[in-house]
């Protein structure tokens, strides 16, 4: 539904984390982001033209500090920032952000806000990094949270359990698999 400004106005979005080359067959890459990432875009495919959906994609600058942590990865400009393939097929909103926040110091907050968005569904790679401190900064922002547990991933099973387990228990949030909302 548009408003007077034809903007699209919506109480929920669906939020895909960094669903890109270096963290699913890239440097990060594994088994199961490549599982992941398959079932999240063709989840995505059957809400396409009924939800809001917002991909965010990892975009470092050169000498990026978190480089001193993991390493070049998702350097902007690079096939390793770009989405995974068929993501670019979406009719979706594409958000660029530097930090494992997507909201920190990016035009997220600013996009939900100008489109009534209440309620968060929020999935994507990784669990325990940007997918925990995105979920962290929807919670600072008093959104409704959901996290689409089965379309989400970590490096390691053990980190994506803990933080899945750190989000209900610090943030509230309620678990969701993917399979129920299409059905």
């Amino acid at each position: 539904m548009e408003n007077q400004d034809g903007i699209m106005k919506t109480e929920r979005a669906f939020i895909g984390v960094d669903l890109v080359r270096d963290f699913i067959n890239g440097k990060f890459g594994s088994e199961n982001s490549i599982k992941v990432a398959e079932g999240s875009l063709e989840f995505l495919r059957r809400i396409n033209s009924k939800e809001m959906i917002i991909l965010t994609l990892d975009s470092h600058m050169e000498n990026d500090p978190e480089f001193a942590i993991w390493g070049e990865h998702c350097l902007r400009g690079t096939e390793g920032a770009e989405l995974y393939p068929g993501f670019d097929s979406l009719c979706a909103y594409h958000i660029h952000k530097r930090y494992y926040d997507a909201f920190y110091q990016s035009d997220l907050e600013g996009f939900l806000n100008a489109r009534g968005v209440l309620e968060l569904f929020i999935f994507g790679i990784s669990t325990d990094i940007c997918v925990l401190h995105t979920v962290a900064g929807a919670f600072f922002r008093y959104f409704k949270i959901n996290v689409i547990e089965d379309l989400c991933a970590s490096i390691r099973k053990e980190d994506h359990n803990r933080a899945m387990e750190q989000m209900k228990r610090l943030y509230g949030i309620t678990v969701v698999n993917s399979w129920n909302l299409v059905n």
